[in-house]
């Protein structure tokens, strides 16, 4: 399948218009938001794309309900992302929620391996 590149404005549209509950191609779109599209973009994008969807009422009203759009603030949030120090030595980006540090949606790091927790600050480009 061919790749396409689009800028960040159109990326902002597109996640407005996939906001929870969708039908499923809009909805797939916003889980590859989270996992796969989050890891492309740079810090003062992920900033900018959370603080723009926080300006959507109906971001507002999805978060209240769905559990997609409470992975995806927990995901975006920049007051909620965390280095995880493993036994084995490696740092992991995490995000928390509930009890748990996630490195994805449906992946943490079990309380057993980890040795230490920071805060991470991401930097705003702008």
């Amino acid at each position: 399948m061919s790749t396409f590149t689009i800028d960040f404005f159109e990326l902002a549209f597109l996640a407005e218009a996939c906001i929870p509950p969708r039908p499923i191609a809009r909805t797939i779109f916003w889980h590859n938001l989270t996992e796969r599209y989050w890891r492309q973009m740079t810090e003062g994008e992920r900033i900018h794309l959370f603080e723009w969807l926080q300006k959507n009422w109906q971001y507002e009203k999805s978060l209240q309900k769905e559990e997609d759009t409470q992975v995806f603030h927990a995901r975006f949030n920049p007051d909620n992302q965390y280095e995880v120090t493993t036994t084995e030595k490696e740092k992991i980006r995490a995000f928390k929620m509930g009890d748990r540090y996630y490195v994805g949606t449906n992946r943490w790091v079990a309380e057993e391996y980890i040795v230490s927790v920071e805060k991470f600050v991401p930097k705003r480009e702008y």
